[in-house]
């Protein structure tokens, strides 16, 4: 019965506990993870295509704008340069002297019979009668001045008949050219009108000595109208050649009008 009784006693005794062993973190320093190799650095994520393609796009568009824009921008300092310049031009009319004022001085320097610069190729001198008429002569019973209201210019020359009976009146200008030689051609050409319309007037190259004679006739028009006269002359001999511009049958009071005569070689 006692032994029953102890071995009972000691089946009922709970068993010794036995701790159990401490848990370890997995990565302590200076344990055994000491040794060996970090995580590998993380790859840089690529830049995603459409970005690369948006700025590109960017890039292009701006450059496509940027040179109108710079165009425009140097046109429009062109432009104020200009006007400044046309601003300033005025100023400088007080050193440099125009060309009117050249013509115009060279002209009264040279005497009356000058020819204004800008005919070029023209061999009369006074071709416009703008002072006088020096260097022309009067042909028939007539009284010769100057006019206003020239073809283009401010005067003309006017040939008023005075005889009794109506006769030829004009204009000559002796050896206009001074030595032609033969085979040269020359054009010569004068504006007229006259106070009665269809007066017939001729203008004459004359040269030999006065043997030479080409000429061409046409009528006056109506009211203020000029006509131009237009006669070629080929030169047979050498010498000077002279130029006549004669109305015919002019009745006293009556007047010729002469303006821009011309005589050219070619």
């Amino acid at each position: 019965m006692e032994d029953n009784t102890t071995h009972g006693a000691e089946s009922q005794e709970a068993p010794a506990t036995v701790p159990a062993a401490p848990e370890r973190s997995a990565a302590e320093p200076g344990e055994a993870t000491a040794g060996l190799p970090g995580p590998p650095a993380p790859a840089p994520l690529p830049r995603p295509a459409g970005r690369q393609e948006a700025q590109r796009s960017r890039a292009t568009t701006l450059a496509v704008v940027a040179v109108p824009v710079a165009v425009l921008v140097v046109a429009a300092l062109l432009i104020n340069w200009l006007i400044g310049s046309a601003r300033q031009a005025p100023e400088t009319d007080d050193a440099t002297p125009a060309l009117s004022d050249v013509q115009a001085a060279t002209t009264a320097n040279a005497g009356p019979t000058s020819r204004p610069v800008g005919v070029f190729g023209n061999l009369v001198p006074n071709w416009s009668f703008e002072r006088d008429l020096s260097g022309w002569q009067v042909l028939g019973e007539a009284d010769a001045s100057r006019e206003p209201q020239g073809r283009t210019s401010g005067s003309s020359a006017s040939v008023r008949a005075r005889g009794p009976e109506p006769g030829p009146v004009g204009l000559a200008l002796p050896e206009v050219v001074s030595a032609a030689k033969q085979g040269q051609r020359y054009v010569a050409s004068a504006w007229v009108r006259s106070s009665a319309s269809g007066q017939q007037v001729t203008l004459r190259v004359v040269g030999g000595g006065g043997k030479e004679v080409s000429k061409k006739t046409a009528a006056t028009l109506a009211g203020l109208e000029w006509r131009r006269i237009i006669v070629d002359h080929t030169v047979v001999g050498p010498g000077g050649l002279g130029l006549e511009i004669v109305a015919e049958g002019v009745p006293a009071g009556d007047a010729v009008l002469v303006d821009e005569v011309v005589i050219r070689q070619g």
